[in-house]
């Protein structure tokens, strides 16, 4: 399993996500589509800049752009990464879709499995862009649905709130010899008790996003921080061993908690 770093960039310069990069050690960084930055040419600055590591999206939303805009788009940062570059595309949530870009969400299985299967062609399209590969494309997915467009579409899928239970029982018999990248709060902290009832109280929103909350559901879970990898650096380790043995392709870490130092060394 492969090991990779969830870069926050929210009011963040360029240098100082670059050197977060650098300084981390790991085998990839990807970067989410939020406010500020646009995550394709974010990853692509940093993937120019820091060499020897895969960079990626995880997620570009997929309502708001041409597929032919995103193909470009990607392939460009394709080119600049020397073929490092990952995508990861999903289609967020109703509430972000309709409130700030004005558009319906209504039927979002259907709208993506539309929108990828115009997009795959484009991306195999590399006139004009000599030495270029087709980048790894792959899919924020949850449900039984989604992960089915997963498994017929792309290289596999992006999670987030999911156990090691969760990825053995609901993710990866749906898929067939393709990536399962998750994203996963991880802290190395002598301070359990404390550090979970904090960020239980910090992501509780999360858990009222429908498409959150059903994955949950399924999951038996009330809470995501119950998804989270929180301990000591054995314990930690031990979590992460559990994630490899479910299917985990590549665990992305979020850190979490106010000893960033710590956790980031358990994870070399």
């Amino acid at each position: 399993m492969r090991i990779g770093l969830h870069l926050h960039s929210v009011g963040r310069t360029l240098d100082e996500l670059v050197a977060e990069a650098e300084q981390a050690q790991v085998d990839a960084v990807y970067v989410n589509e939020t406010v500020g930055w646009d995550p394709v040419v974010l990853a692509s600055l940093i993937g120019a800049r820091v060499p020897g590591i895969d960079v990626g999206t995880a997620v570009t939303v997929t309502y708001p752009r041409h597929p032919q805009a995103l193909a470009s788009a990607a392939l460009s940062a394709q080119a600049a990464t020397d073929n490092r570059f990952v995508l990861g595309v999903g289609p967020s949530h109703k509430p972000a879709i309709e409130e700030r870009f004005g558009l319906s969400y209504d039927k979002p299985a259907a709208h993506v499995r539309d929108y990828l299967t115009r997009l795959r062609p484009l991306l195999d399209d590399t006139t004009g862009l000599p030495g270029v590969t087709r980048p790894k494309l792959l899919l924020s997915a949850l449900g039984p649905v989604m992960l089915g467009i997963a498994d017929d579409l792309t290289d596999g899928t992006l999670l987030v709130w999911t156990t090691a239970k969760g990825v053995a029982e609901l993710v990866a018999p749906r898929l067939h010899d393709k990536e399962i990248v998750l994203t996963a709060l991880v802290a190395v902290t002598d301070d359990v008790d404390g550090l979970q009832a904090q960020l239980a109280a910090q992501f509780a929103p999360v858990a009222g996003l429908s498409n959150y909350r059903r994955h949950l559901d399924r999951q038996g879970l009330d809470n995501v921080v119950e998804t989270a990898i929180v301990g000591d650096e054995k314990t930690v380790r031990q979590e992460l061993r559990r994630f490899e043995e479910a299917g985990v392709t590549e665990l992305l870490v979020s850190v979490a908690g106010p000893d960033r130092e710590r956790t980031l060394a358990a994870l070399k």
